[in-house]
């Protein structure tokens, strides 16, 4: 059946129901909100010195009834891959010798073996020393053990630690001095690395591009290929509102960044994610998960930040992850434009000048990693641009549509696929003859499955509708029934789902700390507008830990690098919002114009472009969508398994470039490290040794 009407799009809980019409919160403490700053201390299981490891691994080896309980992960530097495990026999029970014969057996290894270790471990030493003063430790390519560099706040140690803020729905162009003071300033003064937009993934909504961010994968790889589609494969439909759905994990494929991170002994936190509820089948989740509330005050985000933050370092997570959805809310509410808008854009700004000024009370400015970045922007509607369903696949055979995918890209199921040829035959005589014909598109199935979804040979490739209506940016198709249950109104006011490539769907992109300072080195660099699949890249590679296959374009190292800098002096060929019709934008200097345009004007009205007209041909509906073109540098599909994914270089990733803070203890760390994994050996060595006296 078709479906009555579509829930805007949000994760999990509706955001935009006729009856949330709550005024927006202006939290006025969040500015000066402070979570007080705890006495962590040095950890000492941290601050082993090499001899007192060396003391220690062998008290283990010597001490009688020490089982095979394997190791533990104590808070040190080596990480272990999940999917491997150390041989329990290092440790292993070396049993009860009751005979005389077998005592004196063992106490002459022991004292045999003394003495070999003894000199074994002074002649390693010496020779480890010798090499550490001449080179770096770098982590074989092919070895799955990393090795976490420690950084300092001056008074407790940290991991490489990444925060990553999405703030849903928050176009580049919304930030102002006028509006948002601190987002201005951090562009424009601070010490920021940022582009001037990041593309989204289509199509533009929120759970198939926050499933992107996090997986570096193009939809037809991961599955959520709208926030509500309908799987022929598996005869089920998926509901980004209902959890009951939602929340199962055979919908969501790939690898999100927590699960790699977990994959590599990284840790993360998870606030309100698109997907991080999700239970996975391989138990890859989240250390900690917050699940969606709609109505949590920013003020709660920051504090929940700052707790983690806080954590001891045992418990400390390395991925922090925050998903804001006040931007979005209110633009589906208000549009681009308008009094209510701007204050929660202010709102928001408050909430990220709350976040840096913990940083920086806590002297973390230089160890935290903080990644800002949006999903999508927000195109305006208007009863004025209204394309009625009715009107392109005709009444007759409305009764033939089982179920309706997407918003507001349209994508329709029939009840039997026998009708799809004849359906399809008759939209395209009634596109030619409709008025509206100019503002959509209609397309197959395989006309569209590159661009809209990232490929045809997907194994999600059932969740695609077999027809598919694509409306221009700020156009929107609704049946008339539908439309007379509004009482002739159209909403939402505001919009996003359109093509990727249009300047409203623009998306966010900022960063500040170590990692970005490492990499690009000076202040305040700007780099060329890129894709959001590689986001997913340049977390990993902030962590340091090996992505999993994915289709960005850069991975060792990822997109944040010297190549991609913008040039000086680049202007925006296209001034926001770049569309055909009159419309309201927000009456301010926006700093993306300062930047990017030179002085434009702000009274806050858009005349409008000159609408070019479409050729009558019918071939041009599949071909006349000038915004289906791709203008973004290159993706690749995702590696196959099993193929050379290029990762013969990763030194670089793990460990190199002078990596930045703590380098003398993380060198006298790895030492000690080197000399735990002698010990073991030399363990299994005495088991091996055991073994064979052992009376048979």
């Amino acid at each position: 059946m078709v479906s009555e009407g579509f829930a805007v799009d949000v994760p999990v809980t509706n955001l935009d129901v006729d009856d949330d019409d709550d005024e927006f919160r202006i939290d006025d403490d969040i500015a000066s909100t402070s979570v007080d700053l705890e006495n962590l201390g040095i950890f000492s299981s941290d601050q082993r010195s090499v001899l007192s490891k060396i003391g220690q691994g062998f008290r283990k080896m010597f001490s009688r009834g020490q089982n095979g309980a394997g190791f533990k992960y104590m808070d040190n530097i080596e990480l272990f891959d999940h999917g491997r495990s150390r041989s329990s026999s290092s440790f292993a029970d070396l049993g009860d010798l009751t005979t005389d014969s077998r005592i004196k057996k063992r106490r002459l290894l022991w004292k045999h073996l003394f003495g070999f270790m003894i000199a074994a471990f002074l002649a390693t030493l010496i020779g480890l020393a010798t090499l550490a003063s001449k080179s770096k430790f770098s982590q074989p390519s092919d070895s799955k053990v990393l090795k976490k560099p420690l950084l300092s706040n001056g008074t407790t140690q940290f991991y490489p630690t990444t925060l990553v803020i999405s703030l849903d729905g928050f176009h580049p162009h919304y930030i102002s001095g006028e509006v948002t003071p601190f987002l201005h300033q951090l562009l424009t003064e601070e010490t920021s690395y940022s582009a001037p937009y990041m593309t989204p993934t289509n199509p533009s909504v929120t759970f198939t591009n926050h499933y992107t961010l996090v997986t570096g994968l193009k939809p037809i790889y991961h599955g959520i290929i709208s926030n509500n589609f309908y799987d022929s494969a598996q005869n089920e439909e998926f509901i980004d509102t209902d959890d009951s759905i939602a929340l199962n994990p055979k919908w969501w494929g790939g690898e999100p960044v927590w699960s790699t991170a977990a994959r590599h002994g990284v840790s993360s936190a998870v606030h309100m994610w698109p997907g991080s509820e999700v239970k996975r089948y391989d138990d890859l989740n989240p250390m900690y998960v917050d699940k969606f509330n709609k109505t949590e005050l920013l003020s709660r985000k920051l504090e929940r930040i700052c707790t983690w933050l806080d954590l001891p370092i045992g418990k400390r997570p390395e991925l922090l992850m925050s998903y804001v959805p006040n931007v979005d809310t209110a633009g589906h509410k208000y549009g681009i434009s308008g009094e209510a808008l701007k204050q929660e854009l202010k709102y928001v700004d408050e909430y990220l000048k709350g976040i840096y000024v913990n940083l920086s009370e806590r002297n973390l400015l230089d160890v935290v990693n903080v990644i800002i970045l949006s999903d999508h922007g927000m195109a305006p509607t208007s009863n004025g641009r209204i394309i009625y369903l009715d009107d392109i696949v005709g009444k007759e055979n409305l009764a033939k549509v089982e179920y309706t995918d997407g918003w507001p890209m349209y994508g329709i199921r029939l009840y039997n696929d026998s009708d799809v040829e004849r359906v399809f035959k008759d939209m395209k005589r009634n596109y030619l003859i409709d008025i509206h014909k100019n503002h959509y598109s209609i397309h197959l199935r395989e006309e569209i499955t590159d661009e809209m979804f990232g490929g045809s040979d997907g194994k999600y490739a059932s969740r695609i509708a077999p027809i598919w209506i694509l409306p221009k940016v700020g156009y929107s198709i609704i049946t008339r029934a539908e439309m007379n249950q509004k009482g002739g109104k159209y909403t939402p006011l505001g919009v996003h789902g359109y093509s990727r490539t249009e300047v409203l769907m623009r998306a966010l992109f900022m960063g500040t700390g170590p990692f970005f300072q490492t990499r690009l080195g000076k202040k305040n660099i700007k780099l060329k507008p890129f894709s959001n699949t590689e986001v997913y890249n340049i977390i990993c590679d902030s962590l340091n830990i090996e992505p999993a296959s994915n289709n960005g374009t850069y991975t060792s190292p990822s997109y944040i690098q010297l190549d991609n800098i913008l040039e000086e002096g680049w202007k925006d060929p296209h001034q926001y919002p770049d569309v055909p019709f009159p419309v309201e934008i927000l009456d301010v200097k926006s700093t993306y114009d300062l930047l990017y345009s030179g002085d434009v004007d702000t009274d806050g009205k858009w005349k409008g472009t000159e609408e070019t007209e479409e050729s009558e041909d019918e071939n041009d509906s599949e071909e006349s969508e000038t915004d289906m073109e791709d203008v973004n540098p290159p993706e690749t599909e995702p590696v196959k398994d099993g193929s050379d994914e290029s990762q013969g270089s990763d030194d670089d990733r793990h460990g190199s470039d002078d990596d930045h803070h703590g380098s003398e203890s993380t060198v006298w760390s790895k030492l000690g490290d080197i000399v735990d994994d002698l010990v073991d050996g030399i363990g299994n060595m005495i088991g091996d040794v055991e073994e064979a006296i052992e009376p048979r």
